[in-house]
């Protein structure tokens, strides 16, 4: 390919990348994270610039542009996040219709990304239900994601774990084991734990670093595993007798 050619091609592409929009180009790491019924305003600042009475704000949702909103109080430019938002990633941009037709209109911002996180579901297994209380000491109880459950890069379920004995509240976990894993999704029991019936429960939180998540609290899923111990017979002795 002569040099000539590559320049043209060059200048091809960089005509076609012009045509492109900048929403092509956009931000696609999300901003905040909603979960449940958690909801956010988005509320502009534009540049050098303090909307007047009259002018129009338009904000686009995901590549739509909106009806435009007359400004007559700072309220009008906010955007209400609503807590019906559908699973999935959303984007948000908006521009300003100065009403003086001197003034001109701004450039659409940079987008704001939204991302609604699905229901929480998570399971709880182990290997098995009855044990001996000899065998609890290999005893791994699981917590994970439910199957179905599709998180997007950066989200995780960490867990909290609690338990019951005979259906009372175990108030010190580490009398019957110990929680493990990157985000303590294993709880491994001790050897020798007091024969009753146990019932381990795992709380799964959504995690997503240092980003902004609504509500605050994050949202929840619970699971358990009922597990019984039970007393292993001791080694026989025979006695001989004529």
């Amino acid at each position: 390919m002569t040099k000539k050619t590559t320049k043209r091609n060059s200048r091809i592409f960089a005509f076609l990348m012009f045509l492109l929009p900048l929403g092509a180009f956009a931000q696609t790491t999300p901003n905040v994270y909603l979960c449940g019924t958690g909801t956010v305003k988005l509320t502009p600042t534009f540049t050098g610039y303090i909307p007047a009475t009259g002018d129009k704000i338009i904000w686009t949702v995901d590549g739509t542009a909106q009806g435009a909103v007359t400004y007559a109080t700072a309220a009008d430019v906010i955007f209400n996040v609503p807590a019906t938002l559908p699973t999935g990633t959303h984007t948000y941009s908006v521009q300003v219709i100065p009403a003086d037709a001197n003034l001109c209109p701004s450039d659409a911002s940079d987008n704001t990304v939204v991302e609604k996180l699905p229901p929480p579901a998570i399971a709880v297994n182990a290997p098995g239900s009855v044990y001996c209380t000899d065998q609890t000491g290999s005893t791994v109880i699981t917590a994970s994601k439910d199957a179905a459950l599709v998180l997007p890069t950066g989200v995780a379920l960490v867990y909290t774990w609690s338990a019951t004995k005979a259906g009372v509240a175990v108030t010190d976990l580490a009398t019957l084991g110990t929680q493990s894993g990157t985000n303590n999704e294993l709880f491994t029991l001790k050897a020798g734990i007091t024969p009753d019936a146990y019932e381990f429960t795992a709380e799964g939180k959504y995690a997503v670093g240092s980003a902004l998540i609504a509500p605050s609290t994050s949202c929840s899923a619970t699971a358990s595993k009922a597990i019984t111990v039970t007393v292993k017979p001791g080694k026989a002795t025979i006695s001989v007798a004529p």
